[in-house]
């Protein structure tokens, strides 16, 4: 059973860009994504961080799709859209400033190897995949988050039991 030992009162972790983003979770038994060179049956951590919905999110999510519709429009009617990139989802531009650094207390070293941001449906979502799964003798792990490469400040022991 995994249980969070200690964490911050307020599970926001940043404040990026105006939206705040909060540790969503944690699963100890992650399956790798394909990409991952490790042998079939490696499972590893993975982290969650989610941008807090509200009406700046909503106002960033309709004007994302306004640009879209737009550039879609200009695509279609044979304009030189060719060197002109698809609007960025605007959780893309928050959360992927966002990451999250694990630890254990064996002193395993977890490579982050995938992440994901976004998509229909998750436009404020963010995870990090880490292999391996934590060793059997691993009794604690920390979770700590860093917004463009330095720390948040905020963290998170989680009992491995």
């Amino acid at each position: 059973m995994t249980s969070i030992v200690s964490a911050p009162a307020d599970p926001v972790v940043v404040d990026c860009d105006d939206i705040k983003v909060f540790f969503a979770g944690i699963d100890l038994a992650a399956i790798l994504p394909a990409h991952v060179p490790v042998p079939l049956g490696v499972l590893g951590v993975q982290a969650r961080a989610w941008g807090v919905r509200g009406p700046e999110t909503m106002q960033r999510d309709s004007e994302f799709q306004a640009a879209r519709l737009a550039w879609s429009q200009r695509r279609r009617s044979g304009g030189s859209v060719a060197d002109e990139p698809v609007p960025t989802m605007p959780g893309v531009l928050v959360v992927d400033q966002v990451k999250a650094l694990l630890r254990d207390d064996l002193g395993t070293e977890y490579l982050r190897v995938a992440g994901r941001i976004g998509g229909e449906g998750t436009e404020w979502q963010g995870s990090w995949t880490y292999p391996p799964q934590p060793p059997e003798a691993a009794r604690t792990l920390w979770l700590e988050f860093t917004l463009d490469g330095e720390p948040a400040g905020k963290g998170f022991e989680i009992r491995v039991q």
